[in-house]
Protein backbone atom coordinates (compact mmCIF):
# COMPACT_ATOMS: atom_id res chain seq x y z
CA UNK A 1 0.00 0.00 0.00
CA UNK A 2 1.13 3.30 -0.84
CA UNK A 3 2.20 5.88 1.68
CA UNK A 4 -0.71 8.39 2.25
CA UNK A 5 -0.41 11.87 3.21
CA UNK A 6 -1.75 13.28 6.01
CA UNK A 7 -4.01 15.77 4.35
CA UNK A 8 -5.44 12.59 2.47
CA UNK A 9 -6.99 11.51 5.50
CA UNK A 10 -7.85 14.99 6.99
CA UNK A 11 -10.42 15.68 3.37
CA UNK A 12 -11.86 12.44 3.99
CA UNK A 13 -13.08 12.84 7.15
CA UNK A 14 -13.80 16.28 6.44
CA UNK A 15 -16.20 15.12 4.12
CA UNK A 16 -18.17 12.52 6.07
CA UNK A 17 -18.49 13.98 8.98
CA UNK A 18 -22.45 15.12 8.55
CA UNK A 19 -22.78 11.53 8.64
CA UNK A 20 -20.28 9.71 10.26
CA UNK A 21 -22.27 8.86 13.68
CA UNK A 22 -25.08 7.18 11.60
CA UNK A 23 -23.40 4.97 8.85
CA UNK A 24 -20.46 3.59 11.27
CA UNK A 25 -22.57 3.69 15.05
CA UNK A 26 -26.50 3.77 13.95
CA UNK A 27 -26.34 -0.13 13.60
CA UNK A 28 -25.58 -2.98 15.78
CA UNK A 29 -22.29 -3.62 14.34
CA UNK A 30 -21.51 -0.22 15.48
CA UNK A 31 -22.72 -0.19 18.87
CA UNK A 32 -21.20 -3.66 19.48
CA UNK A 33 -18.21 -2.35 18.61
CA UNK A 34 -18.58 0.86 20.97
CA UNK A 35 -20.06 -0.72 24.08
CA UNK A 36 -16.95 -3.02 23.89
CA UNK A 37 -15.02 -0.23 23.33
CA UNK A 38 -16.38 1.88 26.48
CA UNK A 39 -15.79 -1.08 28.62
CA UNK A 40 -12.49 -1.03 28.52
CA UNK A 41 -12.27 2.73 28.94
CA UNK A 42 -14.30 2.66 32.01
CA UNK A 43 -11.85 0.25 33.67
CA UNK A 44 -8.77 2.80 32.47
CA UNK A 45 -10.84 6.09 33.34
CA UNK A 46 -13.00 5.95 35.97
CA UNK A 47 -14.88 8.90 36.70
CA UNK A 48 -14.21 9.85 40.56
CA UNK A 49 -10.19 9.54 39.20
CA UNK A 50 -9.00 13.58 38.80
CA UNK A 51 -7.18 13.49 35.44
CA UNK A 52 -6.33 15.57 33.14
CA UNK A 53 -6.67 13.63 30.01
CA UNK A 54 -6.44 14.13 25.99
CA UNK A 55 -8.06 12.47 23.22
CA UNK A 56 -6.52 12.68 20.15
CA UNK A 57 -8.76 12.48 16.74
CA UNK A 58 -11.60 13.00 18.73
CA UNK A 59 -13.95 13.07 15.75
CA UNK A 60 -17.41 13.76 16.38
CA UNK A 61 -16.64 13.20 20.03
CA UNK A 62 -17.97 9.42 20.59
CA UNK A 63 -15.48 8.70 23.18
CA UNK A 64 -14.63 12.47 24.62
CA UNK A 65 -16.81 12.11 27.54
CA UNK A 66 -13.35 10.63 29.37
CA UNK A 67 -11.33 13.81 28.35
CA UNK A 68 -10.84 17.01 29.76
CA UNK A 69 -9.17 18.12 26.59
CA UNK A 70 -9.45 16.58 22.72
CA UNK A 71 -7.93 17.64 19.25
CA UNK A 72 -8.45 16.49 15.70
CA UNK A 73 -7.28 18.23 12.31
CA UNK A 74 -10.87 17.68 10.94
CA UNK A 75 -12.67 21.24 11.29
CA UNK A 76 -15.78 19.68 10.54
CA UNK A 77 -15.82 16.61 12.93
CA UNK A 78 -14.85 19.48 15.16
CA UNK A 79 -17.72 21.71 14.37
CA UNK A 80 -20.35 18.38 15.37
CA UNK A 81 -18.30 17.93 19.21
CA UNK A 82 -17.53 20.55 20.36
CA UNK A 83 -21.58 21.45 21.34
CA UNK A 84 -21.80 18.01 22.77
CA UNK A 85 -18.98 18.90 25.36
CA UNK A 86 -19.15 22.26 26.63
CA UNK A 87 -16.82 21.24 29.77
CA UNK A 88 -14.18 19.89 27.20
CA UNK A 89 -11.29 22.24 25.71
CA UNK A 90 -11.52 21.65 21.95
CA UNK A 91 -7.99 22.69 19.51
CA UNK A 92 -7.50 22.02 15.51
CA UNK A 93 -4.24 20.02 15.14
CA UNK A 94 -2.29 17.29 14.42
CA UNK A 95 -2.31 14.35 16.34
CA UNK A 96 2.04 14.30 15.92
CA UNK A 97 2.02 17.92 16.09
CA UNK A 98 -0.19 18.56 19.37
CA UNK A 99 1.01 22.13 20.28
CA UNK A 100 0.81 21.35 24.42
CA UNK A 101 3.57 22.34 26.50
CA UNK A 102 5.96 19.44 27.69
CA UNK A 103 4.32 16.82 30.67
CA UNK A 104 1.02 18.66 30.37
CA UNK A 105 -1.41 15.45 30.46
CA UNK A 106 -1.99 12.54 32.89
CA UNK A 107 -3.00 10.37 29.82
CA UNK A 108 -3.45 10.57 26.10
CA UNK A 109 -6.03 8.30 24.31
CA UNK A 110 -6.70 7.52 21.09
CA UNK A 111 -9.39 5.03 18.88
CA UNK A 112 -9.20 4.43 15.14
CA UNK A 113 -6.33 6.77 14.39
CA UNK A 114 -3.67 4.83 13.66
CA UNK A 115 -4.99 1.99 11.73
CA UNK A 116 -5.12 4.92 9.05
CA UNK A 117 -1.88 6.03 9.32
CA UNK A 118 1.54 5.16 7.95
CA UNK A 119 4.35 3.56 10.50
CA UNK A 120 6.68 7.03 9.96
CA UNK A 121 3.00 9.13 11.06
CA UNK A 122 2.60 6.39 14.14
CA UNK A 123 6.50 6.85 15.50
CA UNK A 124 5.86 10.87 15.33
CA UNK A 125 2.51 10.21 17.20
CA UNK A 126 4.35 8.00 20.00
CA UNK A 127 6.87 10.88 20.37
CA UNK A 128 4.30 13.81 21.06
CA UNK A 129 2.70 11.50 23.22
CA UNK A 130 5.57 10.87 25.41
CA UNK A 131 6.46 14.14 25.02
CA UNK A 132 3.02 15.70 26.82
CA UNK A 133 2.41 12.88 29.08
CA UNK A 134 3.52 13.42 32.78
CA UNK A 135 6.03 11.06 33.90
CA UNK A 136 4.01 7.99 34.96
CA UNK A 137 1.35 9.16 32.01
CA UNK A 138 -0.67 6.47 30.40
CA UNK A 139 -1.18 6.26 26.44
CA UNK A 140 -4.06 3.97 25.12
CA UNK A 141 -4.64 3.38 21.96
CA UNK A 142 -6.38 0.67 19.55
CA UNK A 143 -5.24 -1.18 15.79
CA UNK A 144 -6.29 -3.49 14.05
CA UNK A 145 -4.68 -7.02 15.22
CA UNK A 146 -2.05 -8.39 12.75
CA UNK A 147 -2.30 -12.07 13.34
CA UNK A 148 -6.21 -12.07 12.94
CA UNK A 149 -5.55 -10.38 9.72
CA UNK A 150 -2.61 -13.02 8.83
CA UNK A 151 -4.67 -15.36 9.89
CA UNK A 152 -7.77 -14.72 8.06
CA UNK A 153 -5.66 -13.90 4.96
CA UNK A 154 -6.73 -10.28 4.54
CA UNK A 155 -6.01 -8.24 1.82
CA UNK A 156 -6.42 -4.59 2.58
CA UNK A 157 -7.00 -2.40 -0.85
CA UNK A 158 -7.21 1.26 0.45
CA UNK A 159 -5.44 3.03 3.30
CA UNK A 160 -8.44 3.59 5.36
CA UNK A 161 -7.71 0.86 8.47
CA UNK A 162 -4.94 -0.48 6.47
CA UNK A 163 -2.23 -0.28 9.51
CA UNK A 164 -2.03 -3.44 11.78
CA UNK A 165 0.09 -4.41 14.34
CA UNK A 166 0.88 -7.20 17.00
CA UNK A 167 2.33 -7.19 20.48
CA UNK A 168 5.56 -7.04 19.36
CA UNK A 169 5.12 -4.67 16.91
CA UNK A 170 4.11 -2.36 19.79
CA UNK A 171 7.17 -3.16 22.01
CA UNK A 172 9.43 -2.02 19.31
CA UNK A 173 7.28 1.16 19.12
CA UNK A 174 7.28 1.63 22.83
CA UNK A 175 11.01 1.04 23.17
CA UNK A 176 12.69 3.12 26.65
CA UNK A 177 9.97 5.58 26.11
CA UNK A 178 6.80 3.39 27.41
CA UNK A 179 6.68 -0.07 29.11
CA UNK A 180 2.82 -1.85 27.81
CA UNK A 181 1.05 -1.99 31.24
CA UNK A 182 -2.18 -3.72 29.53
CA UNK A 183 -3.98 -5.13 26.52
CA UNK A 184 -7.21 -6.00 25.64
CA UNK A 185 -9.19 -7.36 22.54
CA UNK A 186 -12.12 -6.40 20.86
CA UNK A 187 -14.29 -8.41 18.15
CA UNK A 188 -13.15 -11.90 18.82
CA UNK A 189 -16.58 -13.35 17.32
CA UNK A 190 -17.09 -12.25 13.51
CA UNK A 191 -20.30 -10.15 14.75
CA UNK A 192 -20.66 -8.96 11.34
CA UNK A 193 -21.28 -12.19 10.09
CA UNK A 194 -24.01 -12.82 12.26
CA UNK A 195 -28.01 -11.70 12.41
CA UNK A 196 -28.51 -8.49 14.01
CA UNK A 197 -30.66 -9.48 16.68
CA UNK A 198 -28.55 -11.78 18.56
CA UNK A 199 -25.02 -9.77 18.39
CA UNK A 200 -26.19 -7.81 21.15
CA UNK A 201 -26.27 -10.69 23.43
CA UNK A 202 -23.44 -11.95 22.54
CA UNK A 203 -21.42 -8.98 24.05
CA UNK A 204 -20.57 -10.64 27.55
CA UNK A 205 -18.97 -13.50 25.62
CA UNK A 206 -17.29 -11.58 23.22
CA UNK A 207 -15.15 -9.77 25.35
CA UNK A 208 -14.41 -12.81 28.19
CA UNK A 209 -13.21 -14.59 24.64
CA UNK A 210 -11.14 -11.11 23.37
CA UNK A 211 -9.46 -11.08 26.81
CA UNK A 212 -8.63 -14.70 27.33
CA UNK A 213 -5.65 -16.79 26.43
CA UNK A 214 -6.14 -15.95 22.33
CA UNK A 215 -6.14 -12.33 22.58
CA UNK A 216 -4.33 -11.49 19.90
CA UNK A 217 -6.65 -13.66 17.81
CA UNK A 218 -9.08 -10.28 18.38
CA UNK A 219 -10.22 -8.41 15.21
CA UNK A 220 -8.67 -5.03 17.33
CA UNK A 221 -6.09 -4.50 20.34
CA UNK A 222 -6.02 -2.07 23.06
CA UNK A 223 -2.90 -1.14 24.50
CA UNK A 224 -2.47 0.86 27.64
CA UNK A 225 1.20 2.14 27.90
CA UNK A 226 3.00 3.91 30.62
CA UNK A 227 5.38 6.87 30.29
CA UNK A 228 9.10 5.40 32.25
Amino acid sequence: MENIKKDTVVAYYDEIAGSYDESRFGNSYGRFIDAEERRILDGLFPGDKQERRLELACGTGRLTNYATDALDASAEMLAIARPRHENVAFVQASADDTGFEDASFDAVYTFHLLMHLDPAVIVGIFREAHRILKPGGRFVFDIPSKKRRRMLRHRQESWHGGTELSGEDVGRLAGEDFLIQSSFGILFLPVHRLPDGIRGRLLDLDYKLANGKWKENSSYLVFELVKR
